[in-house]
């Protein structure tokens, strides 16, 4: 373990300038990399991710309270960094760094095999990195078959975002930068592209669920674009009882998504 440690004591080392610069999407873009910060998704990324992670840095008090878990990480990962805490702050993005990092190599087009699909969330303009977060976490929770992430949408791979995915940022299926030309794909592939909109003209609970779907969910704000609502096979509503006019979007997703396979289910 000792031969794949690095001691490092200033704040001038370029891996750290460049952990440091990946806060920025950018730089997360230009590099193909982003950062897994926490010991619950450092876990996450060794487990699932191992072979595209770069480096992982911990603190000096984090090796002394979690040797195994170094040396496991060691294990799998030839780079480790150890740093003091003044520099483990320079370069982390949370509030209480809990002295344990990762850099991870975005995955190479691992896109949604859309032959073999039938189920697909569209996130059109879900500018929130936890609602995201949340609707990724949720669609691998419930089976579904990958992600799009429309132009105008938060990063995938930004903290917060990552953080909210709990991991399965490092499971599921994703095709990011989409653009109408892509909702329009996913027609021509057999899928029923249904557009949650308070204004839909079809109930959720009503519906009778396709075999191949994918479901859009729009901005927290507008809701589903108009070009994308004008392309749409459905515009769906969730039925409230209540006074609230709209539910928040990873929640609406949550529902519609659980409704979709469910149903499916009893087919």
């Amino acid at each position: 373990m000792q031969k794949k440690m690095i001691k490092i004591t200033g704040k001038d080392n370029k891996t750290l300038k460049l952990i440091k610069s990946l806060k920025k999407k950018s730089n997360r873009t230009e590099h193909g990399l982003f950062v897994a910060e926490g010991k619950r998704l450092v876990s996450e990324a060794l487990h699932y991710a191992g072979e595209r992670i770069k480096v992982v840095v911990v603190t000096d008090d984090f090796l002394d309270r979690e040797a195994d878990f170094v040396t496991w990480a060691s294990g799998v990962c030839e780079n480790i960094f150890v740093v003091t805490n003044p520099a483990f702050d320079e370069i982390s993005d949370t509030d209480t760094p809990q002295g344990i990092l990762a850099v991870v190599e975005m995955a190479d087009k691992a896109v949604p095999d859309l032959e073999s699909a039938k189920s697909i969330v569209v996130l059109d303009g879900v500018s929130e990195p936890g609602n995201m977060g949340t609707v990724i976490r949720t669609a691998e929770a419930l089976g579904f078959d990958g992600v799009y992430v429309m132009k105008g949408s938060a990063d995938i791979f930004g903290h917060k975002t990552v953080r909210a995915t709990m991991g399965s940022v490092f499971r599921m299926k994703f095709k990011t930068d989409c653009t109408l030309q892509d909702i329009k794909e996913l027609k021509d592939m057999n899928f029923t592209v249904i557009s949650t909109t308070p204004l839909g003209d079809t109930v959720l609970e009503k519906m009778d669920v396709p075999e191949k779907t994918a479901v859009v969910i729009g901005n927290e704000a507008h809701g589903v674009g108009d070009d994308v609502l004008a392309v749409s096979d459905l515009r769906v509503r969730i039925s409230m009882d209540g006074l609230a006019e709209s539910l928040n979007a990873a929640v609406a997703a949550g529902i519609a998504m659980h409704w979709i396979k469910n149903s499916s289910k009893k087919d």
